[in-house]
């Protein structure tokens, strides 16, 4: 078959030989021009195989990078505020009659202790409150805050109209406590004087939530609570 035979040129440095295969003769010029082919597409290759691992790296990179930002940025949260702007009382609604005086104390005790019976039952019966009883719960932790303490109670009872009703004991004597919005309880009770009157229209005007507390069918206090969304973290709040 002729055998293999190799004539020598330099190829950077390196002897490079023409050669003849199975009777093929290539001279030590085409086999260089191969060789840069070769080494030419070698070296494509890799670049190629660089720019795709790179790339790859890059959009992996970009893709975490974009995702911490979404999980960075949030929606904007918001909670509900109720507050209790004013309260009036009226010690003695009716002065024809000794027996119905109570000292504003005394007043405040029944308020929150109608308030407690309606936190106890929220937490027996596992009820979302209505923006009602959330009203009537800030009233009940202003109370508490300011050293008011409640007494016992007896046949409690709640209406989404009404109110809140019990039956307590006031200067020895077995009383009804209402306590609701002043709507409903203008129907259930007495005339209201003039100065809860006056209060009653005021924070009406003001768009409040606007609670009457009533024993035995007098008026004798009001309550006027707000209510707005505060964005968490904004430090608007208490």
């Amino acid at each position: 078959m002729g055998g293999l035979r190799i004539a020598g040129v330099e190829f950077a440095g390196v002897e490079i030989s023409g050669v003849s295969i199975a009777g093929v003769e290539l001279t030590a010029s085409q086999v260089q021009q191969i060789l840069y082919v070769v080494v030419g597409f070698l070296l494509f290759l890799i670049l190629v195989l660089l720019l795709n691992y790179f790339g790859s790296d890059r959009k992996s990179k970009t893709g975490k990078s974009a995702v911490g930002n979404k999980s960075a940025k949030k929606e904007p949260q918001y909670e509900e505020l109720f507050e209790v702007e004013n309260e009036l009382f009226e010690s003695n609604p009716y002065k024809n009659d000794p027996d119905s005086f109570l000292e504003h104390s005394a007043l405040r005790t029944v308020s929150l202790t109608l308030i407690v019976g309606l936190r106890e039952h929220l937490v027996k019966m596992a009820e979302n409150p209505s923006d009602q009883h959330k009203a009537m719960l800030a009233v009940g932790k202003n109370l508490e805050e300011n050293g008011v303490a409640p007494i016992a109670f007896t046949q409690w009872n709640q209406s989404a109209i009404q109110g809140i009703a019990a039956r307590i004991i006031l200067n020895g004597k077995s009383r009804t406590a209402l306590f609701g919005p002043s709507l409903a309880m203008a129907k259930a009770t007495a005339k209201f004087s003039n100065e809860i009157s006056a209060q009653v229209e005021s924070a009406h005007a003001a768009g409040q939530s606007v609670f009457v507390l009533a024993i035995d069918g007098l008026a004798y206090g009001v309550f006027s609570v707000s209510h707005r969304l505060v964005l968490i973290g904004s430090g608007d709040r208490i």
